[in-house]
């Protein structure tokens, strides 16, 4: 068993959880950060998918992450993306050719669906489901956890579901804030995780995809994998 395992049994956290990371992280002392890269698609409208690049940063011991992404539009036109959270405040921000800003959201609202990405990317970042005291967790069943955390007062929550090996295969949550026009509206979402291999020395998913569960049915709006990842 790991030296995280042992230096945090005071804490809730589902046995489920603690051999997830004991068998994807290992021994050691948990990083500060972790970076990674990410190439992919994201379909921002109906029937676009536009590929991006992006470079990824989640802290280990607080809930925060920033993640810098470029969309190619054209030939020589781009936007640089921007999504981030920290110290309970969130947003996200775009500009053409890395200047003109054409994009920007955030607000309470904005702020809490950030932190719903960080929660739901914890495979990304393993080390923090036992080292971020800012996390809780409850068991539902032997498959399935919550992982919740405050944004100001208000709790926001994702639920994780395992494989029969033990893997996180899902996340997903029932009112996730969902940006439509300058509205965020609650909106169910689910992401799948896939490919797990040893990467930057941590085992762990290597293709996710995210969708919106519309009324009308999922609207998937990610598709990516991970390129690099290291420690900090």
């Amino acid at each position: 068993m790991s030296e995280h395992v042992h230096s945090q049994e005071s804490f809730a956290i589902p046995g489920l959880i603690r051999r997830y990371v004991d068998r994807n992280v290992g021994s050691g002392p948990a990083p500060r950060r972790v970076r990674f890269a990410q190439i992919g698609k994201m379909q921002l409208k109906p029937g676009r998918w536009l590929s991006f690049a992006a470079k990824q940063e989640m802290a280990i011991h607080r809930v925060e992450f920033a993640w810098d992404a470029r969309f190619r539009l054209a030939t020589l036109v781009s936007v640089h993306v921007r999504d981030w959270y920290r110290d309970g405040d969130g947003g996200l921000d775009g500009r053409l050719f890395g200047r003109m800003p054409i994009i920007h959201a955030g607000g309470a609202e904005v702020a809490r669906g950030e932190a719903m990405r960080y929660l739901a990317e914890l495979p990304w970042a393993p080390h923090a489901m036992l080292a971020n005291h800012a996390l809780e967790w409850r068991e539902i069943d032997g498959r399935s956890v919550e992982v919740s955390t405050l944004v100001g007062k208000t709790r926001v929550a994702v639920m994780l579901q395992l494989d029969s090996q033990g893997d996180i295969t899902e996340a997903s949550a029932d009112a996730r804030p969902r940006l439509v026009g300058k509205e965020a509206v609650p909106t169910a979402f689910r992401g799948i995780y896939s490919e797990y291999r040893v990467i930057g020395g941590v085992r762990m998913p290597t293709r996710a995809e995210a969708a919106w569960l519309l009324s009308e049915g999922p609207y998937p709006y990610f598709r990516g994998r991970l390129t690099d990842f290291v420690v900090d």
